[in-house]
């Protein structure tokens, strides 16, 4: 497979060219899916721990009994113990970067003291849960960018679901656990999971929130679920877009393309360029390098699907077409990666230069690798400290009522407010409290 490089007339031809990316997860089987999600919702609410044990039985390959529902700490410990020196090491390194990055970010965030303005106050979510794929691949670095960062923002209960087959949980997302201080490990997962720690069951707590990636019946879950419980986002499938110059090596951008098409088969990888001969070699590439590929079909399938390389007049409108895309990653490999990157308005997590590949970002540089995909960086944002925080505002003055300088004026516009709205007790009880007669 030559990967198909296309010249771009215009804005309205790239969208075009893109239409089947645009419009990944958004097919005919999506009201089955709503459906399928929907039924075993209601039955693990209702049927608890003996319908989650159904379904885990069923789906995941779960072979064990209601006590082994969720697994010891000391399994984590033993984990970490025996795991690979070199692997443990990597995992501490990860961990402490991530850790670190958001360490200086809760700084950042800082209360508002209450006052004659207003303030508000950060506090943490008591119990949260980290859902961790299964599937085709392992995913400690997914346990590391979510639980790390719960718990430098001060979560009291972590926990991680992910789904176990009849060989139980890989050791070395056990041992990314204990790594990231989990404090609870369920070996289920999808939807049933999910609804389990939604509702909470006789061993699964119902938690405050779930984050976490998973596939598109975890996501319509999370989806039915928000308002019982809140959500980092509704996740598709991954993709990345790379936007390269004359300059770039077509041999990294290749490869970086395949890192990302490995994933699944509705994963996306495209190159935004203003270089026909870049785009030619990295079309030459991406065949030398996927016949050595060991997930081969899958980045092949996820390429002739939802792959592009496309041909811009400039990098200007290969900017306009990134924000189209709003990607979860974008890589600027670029000679000023700096001044490109700020007229970025869309993506989960900018790349800065060809030094830096996604895949640094997806296991160690620092910030959470869970981001918004299939197009929704238009409005959401990475998980972060944010996540897992709660904003109250402070509405008065410690010191009394006394210390607001304008608070007759604040009563007075209140009373009038409420008037013009109808609602003549709100008028009447901001009245009572002036000082000063109107």
């Amino acid at each position: 497979m030559k990967a198909i490089v296309t010249r771009v007339r215009d804005i309205d031809h790239a969208r075009e060219i893109l239409a089947p990316i645009l419009a990944r997860g958004k097919d005919e089987e999506a009201r089955s899916v709503r459906d399928r999600v929907g039924e075993i919702i209601v039955s693990v609410r209702e049927g608890k721990n003996a319908a989650l044990l159904s379904w885990a039985t069923r789906l995941d390959g779960f072979s064990g009994t209601e006590s082994d529902l969720e697994l010891s700490r000391k399994e984590a410990e033993a984990a970490w113990t025996n795991l690979d020196p070199a692997l443990r090491e990597a995992l501490a390194y990860a961990t402490g970067r991530i850790r670190t990055t958001h360490e200086a970010a809760r700084k950042a965030l800082v209360d508002l003291p209450a006052g004659p303005q207003g303030g508000m106050r950060w506090t943490p979510l008591d119990r949260v849960a980290v859902y961790v794929p299964g599937g085709t691949a392992l995913y400690p670095s997914t346990v590391l960018m979510t639980a790390t960062v719960a718990r430098v923002a001060g979560v009291r209960e972590i926990s991680v679901l992910t789904p176990a087959g009849p060989e139980g949980i890989a050791p070395v997302v056990l041992a990314a656990c204990h790594a990231a201080g989990v404090d609870r490990i369920f070996p289920v997962g999808g939807v049933h999971g999910i609804a389990a720690l939604a509702y909470g069951t006789e061993t699964l707590p119902a938690v405050d929130a779930i984050v976490g990636p998973g596939n598109r019946y975890v996501a319509e879950a999370k989806r039915q679920l928000y308002g019982t419980i809140a959500i980092d986002m509704i996740a598709g499938p991954t993709e990345v877009v790379i936007l390269a110059d004359r300059g770039a090596r077509a041999d990294w951008v290749a490869a970086d393309l395949l890192a990302q098409a490995e994933h699944d088969l509705q994963a996306s990888a495209v190159l935004l360029t203003d270089s026909p001969d870049l785009a030619e070699k990295v079309s030459e590439e991406l065949e030398r390098q996927l016949s050595t590929l060991p997930r081969e079909r899958i980045a092949r399938g996820a390429l002739e699907r939802f792959g592009a390389i496309l041909v811009l007049k400039s990098l200007k409108e290969a900017i306009r077409v990134s924000d189209l895309l709003a990607p979860e990653h974008l890589e600027l490999c670029v000679a000023d990666p700096g001044s490109i990157a700020g007229e970025i308005k869309n993506a989960g997590a900018i790349f800065l230069g060809s030094g830096v590949p996604e895949a640094a970002g997806d296991y160690c540089y620092g910030p959470s690798h869970v981001l918004p995909t299939n197009g929704t960086a238009r409005f959401a944002s990475p998980v972060g400290i944010e996540t897992f925080l709660k904003r109250t505002s402070l509405v008065g003055d410690p010191g009394g009522a006394e210390k607001i300088p304008e608070l007759d004026r604040i009563l007075e516009v209140s009373e009038i407010l409420a008037r013009a709205e109808g609602l003549e007790g709100h008028a009447r009880s901001a009245a009572l409290r002036r000082r000063t007669s109107p």
